[in-house]
């Protein structure tokens, strides 16, 4: 059992960093289809503007122009940008932002958020209140304080994180959050996983985030 889960926790590593190095190897006609993917989940969501396509590999990549997110979409049914309307917030259109996707690999669901309220709740308010929210659409969700995966970057404080198991279409899995603020903004991934698979499920997850977040450290560093 050990063996099977160190495999798996390896292989799904490996898919998390192949997607955010998507770019190495990839023919002309990849990236053009790849580009034509990504601008078709902006247009989707009358998102011109708000994200662009910074596509430049096998996987369709699109850039939150606010906050620097980047989110990383292989072009399956259930991608998509979310831009959540804030009118009588006084919140600039495009400052609630998500990205949807899955990875039907690994049967993991990732969504990605970028958000900049005015002024920013906290990072333990935020974890809180999707706790909340886990425990409202599954009452029967318990929560799993196992092994997991806790990535740490020097320079950043740790990410919060909460877990729990819940059923799913008659199936165990691994549902859980991750709450980030960096540069005033808050991010946050939801995804949920095979139980049995509980810390390549959060390795995988945390590997997206912390990658969808330091390709913007990366492009400041760049840009001063």
């Amino acid at each position: 059992m050990i063996g099977k889960m160190v495999l798996v926790t390896a292989l799904l590593a490996a898919t998390a960093v192949a997607a955010q190095e998507a770019g190495k190897g990839a023919t002309p006609d990849e990236i053009v289809a790849a580009k034509a993917i990504a601008d078709r989940i902006i247009e989707a969501a009358d998102a011109d503007g708000v994200f662009i396509n910074t596509t430049d590999g096998v996987l369709a990549e699109v850039t939150h122009v606010a906050s620097g997110m980047v989110c990383v979409f292989d072009g399956g049914p259930e991608d998509r940008i979310s831009i959540f309307p804030t009118q009588g917030l006084n919140i600039p259109r495009g400052d609630d932002v998500g990205c949807v996707s899955r990875d039907e690999a690994v049967d993991i669901d990732i969504t990605l958020y970028a958000t900049r309220y005015r002024p920013l709740p906290s990072e333990e308010v935020i974890l809180a209140s999707a706790r909340r929210a886990i425990e409202n659409r599954w009452p029967d969700a318990k929560v799993y304080d196992g092994d997991q995966a806790r990535l740490s970057f020097e320079g950043q404080g740790p990410t919060l994180l909460a877990a729990y198991r819940i059923r799913l279409d008659g199936e165990d899995k691994l549902t859980m959050a991750l709450v980030s603020h960096r540069d005033g903004w808050g991010f946050k991934a939801r995804a949920t996983g095979p139980f049995e698979d509980a810390m390549a499920v959060s390795l995988y997850t945390g590997v997206i985030f912390e990658g969808s977040l330091s390709e913007r450290e990366g492009e400041a560093a760049r840009n001063p």
